[in-house]
C-alpha cells in the first residue's frame, strides 16, 4: 500500500522543516510527498529540491487557490490513499503511517475514507486532540465539518472522481467531504496520525468561512440529513476503541 501525501504551498519556507521531518523518520516506506507549489518566490523550491529522495515531488505553478493546488496535486498522485497535509502540520510520530496501513488493508473496498486523531497546538507543542466517535462525526456537520481534515486519508480514486470545488476559498474541504459522504463508506483509525498548527487558513477570515459555511449546510447536508442522523444513531451503539500507543507493529 502506497500513500500520497498532498501539501498546497506557497512561501512556506519556514514552515516545511517540522512536515519535511515527519515524514523523514517515518519508519514505513512506501509513501510519496506531493508539493503543489503556487510560485513561491522564498526559497521554498530550493528547499524541497535540496532533499535527495526521489519520493518528493514538488511541482510549482500557478492556481486559483489551495483547492484548485489539491487537485492538481491529486492528478499527479500515484498512492492508494492520500492525506491532506498544510506546510505547518506534521505526521505526529514514527510510525503514523505504519499503524494506519496496517488498519487500511483491513477496510472493504466500499469504505473510501478514514479518520484518526488529530493534535492541535502552537509552535508544535500539543495542546488538544480531536478523537471522535463515528456517531459523534455524523453529528457534528449538522454545524460544521466533522472530520478533523489533516487526519483524514481518502482513496485516490474517489478523489478523481469526485475532485474538489476550486470555486470555495475556505470550506472547500467541508464541502468535498460532505459530498461524497455516505451513511457507510467511512472508518475510524484508533491512530494518532498528525499535528496541525492553530491559526491556519480555515481558523481566520471568519466572514468567509461563515458564508461558505452555509452554503454548504444549506446545499450539501440539508439534503442528506436523514441518512447522517440515521448513521449517527446506528454508530453510537459501536464501542470507541481507545487509541494505539506510539508503537511499531
Amino acid at each position: 500500500m502506497k500513500f500520497s501525501v498532498i501539501t498546497a504551498v506557497y512561501n512556506g519556507k519556514k514552515f516545511l522543516p517540522r512536515l519535511m521531518a515527519s515524514l523523514h523518520r517515518q519508519s514505513y516506506p512506501h509513501w510519496e510527498w506531493i508539493v503543489q507549489d503556487g510560485g513561491s518566490t522564498d526559497g521554498t523550491l530550493d528547499l524541497l529540491r535540496a532533499w535527495d529522495d526521489p519520493r518528493v515531488r514538488p511541482v510549482s505553478e500557478p492556481d486559483t487557490g489551495v483547492y484548485d493546488a489539491w487537485n492538481k496535486a491529486v492528478r499527479r498522485a500515484t498512492g492508494h490513499w492520500a492525506l491532506f497535509l498544510g506546510a505547518d502540520d506534521a505526521l505526529l510520530h514514527p510510525h503514523t503511517l505504519a499503524q494506519c496501513c496496517r488498519h487500511l488493508r483491513r477496510l472493504p473496498d466500499a469504505v473510501e475514507l478514514a479518520f484518526g486523531a488529530l493534535f492541535q497546538g502552537k509552535d508544535g507543542q500539543p495542546r488538544t486532540v480531536c478523537d471522535r466517535s463515528l456517531s459523534a462525526v455524523y453529528r457534528q456537520f449538522f454545524s460544521n465539518m466533522g472530520l478533523a481534515f489533516p487526519a483524514t486519508f481518502a482513496r485516490l480514486s474517489l478523489l478523481r472522481r469526485e475532485p474538489f470545488d476550486p470555486r470555495y476559498r475556505i470550506a472547500g474541504d467541508f464541502d468535498w467531504a460532505a459530498r461524497v459522504l455516505t451513511g457507510h463508506n467511512l472508518a475510524r483509525l484508533p491512530v494518532a496520525v498528525s499535528y496541525m498548527e492553530l491559526g491556519g487558513m480555515s481558523s481566520g477570515r471568519d466572514r468567509t468561512l461563515q458564508d461558505e459555511r452555509r452554503r454548504v449546510l444549506r446545499t450539501r447536508i440539508a439534503p442528506k440529513a436523514d441518512a447522517f442522523m440515521a448513521a449517527s444513531r446506528e454508530y453510537s451503539l459501536e464501542e470507541k476503541i481507545p487509541l494505539e500507543p506510539f508503537a511499531a507493529h
